[in-house]
């Protein structure tokens, strides 16, 4: 994107830059892995602050290692409207890196003995809780840290813009309960809702809330007296109050505009509902890196948690560390975790060869703080992996992210992560216009996009459905998408041509002109059911940023609308099929039924391909 550099906003951000950083401490003959000594650090991320103003609306950041909080600041405007400049204080949202809380307390309990990572979690939960399962194979707490339990997304909002929809995490994991697709180890696919069972396991083992445990075994020994994580923020009142102050924005390619103050409560909270000020979330950070870690009564549980769990295939390729992800750069090779809500995005990385970390929570931008320490995310050289690839172009046709909606006429949502791949020879597949994939041996691929090349691995799960996945983000072949794609295209033309057909019938309707036939009703209600038929999607496409789901009540209705057209669809289909076979049938009559087979018949198989009568079962 190209930098827009505005002098009054430079001046405005130097003027906060002096204000808000702080070189908490610098030590001598120590510099990060691109070179800048550690007492140039404050003063290298202030210029960045101050030389990229159009990159960011606030910020708050800070560095660390395993000796303390080296810097911490703050840049640019918790809201701007009101003139309100972002500080140390400011409190904003860590959103998924939340779910490092998780999987320590998860340790915890191992290094006490009380959970067994290799066990089948259905140990710990209640009987018949996991109602939505494919297969009968064990899922494993492994299987939640590293994502490969099989769960893909669910229909059901995970958040709520109402606090009186917020429910007990056990209430909302049994609301948004998605269906199983893969079996449980074979596919890595990011779940939400996965991480937020594994902290309802703590609940379940410790016998308190847990929001309680996190506070009595994480935030009070670390000493983070401003972070919350209940939905609400409920469980601490000064940062309920701050968290009123901050107001989210996003960019349009020249200025940074006002979303709000984006409060939306997270009921799956041990998935991305903590908030708080930037030195708490450096005090949890530095904690994996430090010595006198107060967390573990073992170094052993610190190593465990931070050794590798998850590899790319069968390479050597580390992709997780039990819950967090692995992150190579130029000069070093990182683990932590990234998040995002609806008003806030966060990353949290540290090099665990050296100690040296960062953290960062914004709400509108791209902070370059890790590219600063640590250099730009690096190219592979996988020459290692190189071989034979003995079906050149098998991998060409449509792959749908299988983190996606994959159930029911919401299985239409994986057109949206759609990754179809052509391919050119020589072994090399275009994405569109976005990268190409080169094909390096029967498992290897090398993505390329712009600048950078990344590993991705290939294989076929137990059903044979061929996976291609860069580590926590795997897509699966699709072709049957396709078809449902030219359909919904289709239908979608028919729509605009009914709703052309239903101004005539007005107009015929008030000039007195319509001449009634046998199903001309049904033809209409059938195309006004078109129309209606895609506003599900709409709205499920529209409701999906603000609540990450639909509410129950609008699913319902919405169940209801398609369930209606489905029926109306079908009489239509059958009255029209039986005028036109009738030998008394005129001409433009014939014409009628024959468009109105057409048109009902794609509505039909629309419909039927994207699993409609499967939807009861979400």
């Amino acid at each position: 994107m190209k930098k827009v550099l505005k002098p009054v906003a430079c001046a405005v951000c130097a003027i906060t830059v002096l204000m808000t950083g702080t070189a908490v401490f610098a030590e001598e003959n120590k510099s990060t892995p691109t070179g800048i000594a550690y007492d140039n650090i404050g003063s290298t991320i202030e210029n960045w602050a101050s030389e990229n103003p159009s990159d960011y609306s606030s910020f708050v950041t800070a560095v660390f290692d395993g000796d303390g909080i080296i810097y911490q600041g703050a840049f640019g405007f918790a809201d701007k409207e009101n003139n309100i400049a972002a500080t140390t204080d400011s409190v904003y949202e860590w959103g998924s890196v939340t779910k490092l809380t998780v999987w320590v307390s998860v340790m915890q309990l191992y290094e006490q003995g009380r959970i067994d990572l290799n066990a089948d979690i259905r140990t710990y939960l209640p009987e018949g809780f996991l109602k939505n399962l494919k297969y009968d194979d064990p899922i494993t707490m492994l299987n939640l840290m590293n994502h490969n339990a099989g769960w893909g997304e669910g229909t059901w909002a995970m958040q709520t813009a109402d606090p009186e929809q917020i429910v007990s995490l056990e209430e909302a994991l049994a609301q948004t309960e998605p269906p199983q697709i893969y079996r449980p180890g074979e596919v890595c696919s990011y779940s939400n809702w996965g991480a937020a069972l594994a902290g309802y396991i703590v609940e379940r083992i410790t016998g308190q809330p847990f929001a309680d445990y996190v506070h009595e075994n994480i935030f009070e020994p670390l000493g983070m007296e401003h972070t919350s994580i209940l939905p609400d923020h409920s469980d601490n009142a000064w940062v309920q109050e701050k968290r009123k102050e901050l107001v989210s924005y996003s960019y349009d390619g020249s200025t940074w505009n006002s979303n709000g103050h984006q409060l939306i409560y997270i009921n799956l909270y041990p998935a991305g509902a903590a908030t708080g000020t930037i030195e708490d979330l450096a005090i949890f950070a530095q904690s994996f890196v430090r010595d006198d870690n107060p967390l573990f009564e073992k170094p052993e549980t610190r190593e465990l948690l931070l050794s590798p769990s998850l590899y790319l295939g069968d390479t050597d390729i580390v992709v997780g560390c039990h819950g967090l992800w692995a992150e190579e750069r130029e000069n070093a090779s990182l683990i932590g975790h990234n998040g995002g809500t609806n008003g806030c995005s966060s990353d949290l990385v540290f090099d665990r060869e050296t100690g040296l970390g960062t953290v960062y929570m914004t709400a509108g931008g791209w902070p370059a703080v890790s590219e600063l320490l640590f250099g730009k995310m690096a190219s592979y050289d996988l020459s290692s992996y190189s071989g034979s690839v003995t079906a050149p172009g098998a991998l060409k046709g449509y792959y749908a992210g299988c983190r996606s909606i994959r159930h029911g006429i919401y299985k239409a949502m994986g057109l949206f992560s759609m990754l179809p791949l052509t391919y050119n020879g020589n072994n090399e597949y275009s994405v569109t216009s976005m990268a190409t994939l080169t094909q390096v041996s029967d498992n290897m691929i090398i993505l390329k996009q712009e600048e950078n090349s990344y590993p991705a691995y290939v294989y076929k799960t137990s059903d044979g459905t061929t996976i291609i996945t860069l580590g926590a983000q795997s897509f699966a072949s699709e072709n049957s998408l396709k078809i449902s794609l030219y359909l919904l295209v289709v239908m979608a033309v028919i729509s605009v041509a009914g709703v052309f057909m239903l101004f005539y019938r007005a107009i015929s309707l008030l000039t007195k002109k319509h001449i009634s036939y046998s199903g001309s009703l049904f033809v209409a209600l059938s195309q006004i059911c078109r129309v209606a038929c895609l506003l599900p999607l709409i709205l499920l496409a529209s409701k999906y940023t603000e609540q990450y789901g639909l509410t129950h009540t609008q699913g319902y209705i919405v169940f209801a609308i398609e369930a209606v057209c489905f029926i109306i669809f079908s009489i239509s289909f059958i009255m029209s099929g039986m005028g036109l076979i009738k030998k008394d049938t005129e001409g433009f009559l014939r014409l009628k039924y024959a468009l109105s087979v057409i048109g009902n018949g794609v509505s039909i198989a629309t419909i039927l391909s994207l699993e409609l009568l499967n939807i009861w079962g979400v």
